[in-house]
């Protein structure tokens, strides 16, 4: 009979894990500091006394929002030290603190849970190596969400019934005013640059004239564009009336800044500062406006090519023009003099069919461009913060402002230290370790970051999407960040993630 010898079973329980404390307050303020702090000091007295946890690092955000994860620098370094296999285990206060974005917060828990990594939410109870953990941890993100929004909403209240009483304060400052002392007082200078604006239109100049002749006059040293004078010679504010909430932020995640159609109410308040223009004048001014529209100076719509296309010869914007219907864009050195650019108008349909071309072939082969390239990127990132002497020297030191802080909590849980001696030392080492991580902040360049959120963005926007047949504004608006006129026959696309593509047109 063969020898059986009998394998004893592991004890998971004796097993050390590698554990990591998570904590963010969410602005710089002093009270909210000292939380920040006080979160630090707890994990480290907490962990002292487990016999089988060993204590990896604390990783904090102070003074950043809570409703994404992509600027939280900590936040992030904690999942690349998860995804390095460095920690088994992540302890947080609640999933409010974790994230306020239900798609965030699960994204992350999920890939932690693939990486073998569990998360313990402290006031919910919730440890997410549990089989169960998932379901709870969607109802207490959704519930962090909202409250999120319910405060957002109740900022808007705040304005919303400053907006309706009229004493909102609003601090944008249109050109021919100064803002001082918390009040619109007119530019002498700009207001004289304003009223010859109202009176060349009035006497029958347009706008793209006007602009024309103060570029020629290098008026206030500045630049001016068609659209420049639009937006003055319809704004209430040069009559001395304000109009509240013409844009709008939406009212779910992530929040996004809109122009006001109509979807919300909007607030006129008359008289809230010193008139520039005479009301008769800037009324006769709307009355031009509307009668030209009819004919032939029609307002130009928002398009979302508009500031997006660049005279690759000259480096000058392209403007938008109309002929027979036909919707056209040119570069405004070639506009003005066909020496000036050899680059000519191109039909906005051309633009158009380029970008369903370039979209439908990285939807087809995004997983051989962009993969690839991704995983590059984050191997150079990688290397290139482990080889910068200063960002390695200012982690070494917050790294041993922490030991210190972990080791006079263990003395001081002991009784061996004076009470003032540790009040006084736990202050002097809460000023160096905030002083370090400033430091650090202004030290990393997060560039780098910003393109490997992006491209993870694009990518994530192909795996989710089809195939267009028709120009999508949407896509375009948010992936494309600047189209490169190349010749008649050629153009480049500037996207996301720093990444450009060529694209043929016909002709």
């Amino acid at each position: 009979m063969a020898q059986v010898t009998i394998i004893p079973a592991k004890n998971y329980d004796d097993e050390i894990v590698r554990t990591a404390a998570y904590a963010r307050v969410s602005s710089d303020s002093e009270d909210q500091l000292n939380s920040f702090n006080a979160q630090i000091r707890y994990y480290t007295e907490m962990l002292q006394y487990s016999n089988n946890a060993v204590f990896v690092d604390m990783y904090a955000d102070e003074g950043i929002s809570g409703t994404g994860t992509a600027k939280r620098e900590e936040f992030q370094r904690l999942m690349n030290d998860c995804r390095k296999g460095k920690i088994d285990r992540i302890l947080t206060k609640s999933v409010s603190r974790f994230a306020r974005n239900t798609k965030d917060c699960l994204e992350a828990v999920r890939e932690l849970k693939n990486l073998g990594v569990s998360v313990y939410f402290e006031k919910e109870n919730i440890d997410t190596g549990e089989i169960s953990s998932e379901m709870l941890l969607t109802l207490y993100s959704q519930f962090a969400q909202e409250e999120s929004m319910s405060i957002s909403r109740n900022c808007r209240m705040g304005v919303h019934k400053r907006m309706a009483d009229g004493t909102y304060k609003n601090v944008s400052t249109p050109f021919g005013y100064d803002y001082i002392d918390g009040k619109l007082q007119i530019n002498p200078e700009e207001a004289e640059i304003v009223k010859q604006i109202f009176t060349w239109y009035l006497g029958g100049v347009g706008m793209t004239e006007i602009a024309q002749k103060l570029n020629a006059l290098k008026a206030n040293n500045k630049k001016w564009w068609f659209s420049t004078i639009k937006t003055i010679i319809t704004n209430e504010r040069y009559i001395g009336d304000t109009l509240w909430q013409k844009k709008f932020t939406t009212d779910t995640l992530p929040f996004r800044l809109i122009r006001n159609h109509g979807e919300k109410e909007q607030y006129y308040a008359k008289g809230t500062h010193e008139p520039i223009i005479e009301k008769e004048i800037f009324d006769a001014v709307q009355k031009l406006l509307s009668e030209r529209c009819k004919s032939k100076e029609c307002i130009i719509r928002d398009s979302p090519f508009r500031k997006k296309i660049q005279c690759g010869n000259c480096g000058n914007t392209f403007r938008r023009k109309t002929n027979n219907n036909i919707v056209f864009w040119t570069c405004r050195n070639h506009d003005e003099s066909a020496e000036n650019c050899p680059i000519k108008q191109i039909r906005e349909s051309e633009f158009q069919a380029a970008f369903i071309r370039l979209w439908n072939k990285l939807q087809t082969h995004y997983k051989a461009i962009l993969a690839p390239m991704l995983r590059q990127l984050e191997t150079l990132s990688e290397r290139e913060k482990s080889a910068n002497i200063q960002l390695a020297e200012l982690r070494k030191e917050i790294s041993e402002i922490k030991r210190q802080i972990h080791l006079l909590t263990i003395l001081n849980s002991q009784g061996t230290l004076d009470g003032a001696y540790f009040k006084e030392r736990s202050a002097e080492l809460d000023r160096k370790l905030l002083n370090s991580q400033k430091q650090l902040r202004a030290s990393l360049d997060d560039s780098d970051n910003e393109r490997l959120d992006e491209l993870r963005k694009l990518i994530s926007m192909l795996e989710k999407s089809e195939q267009i047949t028709e120009f999508d504004e949407t896509k375009f608006g948010q992936i494309v960040e600047r189209i490169t006129v190349l010749s008649n026959t050629e153009i480049r696309f500037e996207m996301i993630g720093k990444i450009g593509f060529t694209e043929r047109i016909a002709r």
